[in-house]
């Protein structure tokens, strides 16, 4: 992969290509789909016998994305069969996340399927309209998706570990809105982690939530990143154009134990 950088990053260049990693991006297209495909809304894929995710309020909640791991570039230590779901609460103001417990899975849900040839459950519930209810999308989505590369940028916790090196308050000699242009205004311009993804690096339209205390020091996988899509007929929104993110730890991963995922979303 080749860095397209500002001249006064060259210099960092190697700092910056030290941070390289693959992920997978995600395209949504607004369309109907199958019960088995990867999808934001819609109705998702539940094998005969499994019991419809409720919230905190007993009441339904809404699929918000659907991953079938058979569709999907691999990464290392994500499945590389199996369907990953990610419901949210449809009563919940804030969107189902937990400000003060961000892995509290009372009004969101983090679902594995491991075996999907079983007979899907012919009474699933269905949304049949988001538009009034408290989600960050509306309408049904296909979902491609497309390996690739990026760098760390300056939205991740990691940035300033990373980039300890590098004086981001440092100036590059041009001026721009703000003023005096330093290195950092050029990382935020040219190196981020924006847009529907797994994997890779996290973007945030405030800060990240793993950057308070230690605790969550270990939620270094990007689960799933689910951006505001709104060009065209989408209409995927936190917020004011905010972002939602899905970690989990490496060991979890790995075990395929999707009970302690960390969610957040923010927005401007």
């Amino acid at each position: 992969m080749t860095l397209s950088l500002p001249k006064a990053l060259e210099p960092y260049r190697k700092d910056i290509e030290n941070t390289v990693v693959p992920f997978v991006s995600i395209q949504a297209t607004r369309q109907s789909t199958e019960v088995k495909d990867s999808k934001i809304g819609g109705s998702p894929y539940l094998p005969e016998g499994f019991s419809y995710p409720l919230d905190s309020y007993g009441k339904p909640m809404a699929l918000l994305c659907q991953l079938n791991f058979e569709e999907i570039p691999h990464l290392e230590y994500f499945p590389q069969t199996g369907i990953l779901q990610f419901f949210l609460s449809k009563n919940d103001d804030v969107m189902g996340m937990d400000f003060d417990n961000p892995t509290n899975q009372s009004n969101f849900r983090v679902i594995y399927h491991e075996n999907t040839t079983l007979s899907h459950t012919s009474d699933s519930y269905v949304p049949t309209d988001t538009e009034e209810e408290q989600l960050p999308f509306n309408g049904e989505y296909r979902l491609s998706f497309s390996l690739s590369k990026e760098a760390l940028g300056v939205s991740d916790f990691q940035f300033e570990e990373s980039y300890e090196s590098i004086d981001m308050d440092q100036a590059t000699g041009e001026t721009n809105m703000w003023g005096e242009e330093t290195l950092y205004d050029l990382f935020c311009e040219h190196v981020e982690n924006m847009g529907h993804k797994i994997g890779g690096y996290a973007y945030f339209s405030q800060t990240d939530p793993r950057d308070y205390g230690t605790q969550f020091d270990d939620y270094r996988i990007t689960l799933l990143q689910i951006d505001t899509d709104d060009e065209g007929e989408n209409d995927i929104m936190w917020g004011d154009a905010g972002v939602g993110n899905f970690f989990i730890t490496k060991e979890d991963l790995r075990k395929k134990d999707f009970s302690s995922v960390l969610f957040n979303w923010d927005c401007h």
